[in-house]
């Protein structure tokens, strides 16, 4: 699935429509650089998700911990020099079926990650964003499929 994102707006509209199709267990590999948008998205979705609560990226805290409508956790491993340093913060522990998981700068994780994890791309063009879903599994075809369903491609 591929979406050009023009503004703001489109991007909270694209959040929103993905936290519909999110369930409990899902995670969500966020790729990108710096400044693409992968925690103003968490926000969109955390949001539609009755989270009240001011949406951080967890940078130097690595994980962050939302309740609303579902629990969201949402992890940062930008700052991971090692895979193996997951293993302090028992990283596998946060992929319960109660919640939802978003992974920032995820290809960091290494073997840790889950090999059904859903994987969102976010590239920057000019006065755009571009964001890809990687429909390399059962689930994540599910996901873009009912996007372009409900984006009317």
């Amino acid at each position: 699935m591929k979406r050009e994102i023009k503004d703001l707006r489109e991007l909270e509209n694209f959040g929103k429509k993905l936290a519909k199709e999110l369930k409990f267990g899902d995670v969500i590999s966020l790729k990108g650089d710096l400044g693409a948008g992968k925690t103003t998205l968490v926000q969109f979705v955390a949001k539609e998700l009755g989270v009240e609560d001011y949406v951080t990226s967890p940078t130097f805290s690595i994980v962050n911990i939302y309740e609303g409508q579902q629990k969201i956790y949402h992890m940062d491993l930008y700052r991971l020099e090692d895979p193996e340093e997951l293993e302090q913060i028992d990283f596998e522990n946060y992929f319960y079926p109660e919640g939802i998981t978003f992974i920032e700068w995820a290809e960091k994780g290494g073997y840790y990650l889950p090999e059904d994890m859903i994987e969102i791309s976010i590239e920057i063009g000019l006065n755009k964003r571009i964001i890809y879903i990687e429909e390399n599994n059962i689930r994540a075809k599910e996901i873009g499929e009912k996007l372009n369903e409900d984006f009317g491609d």
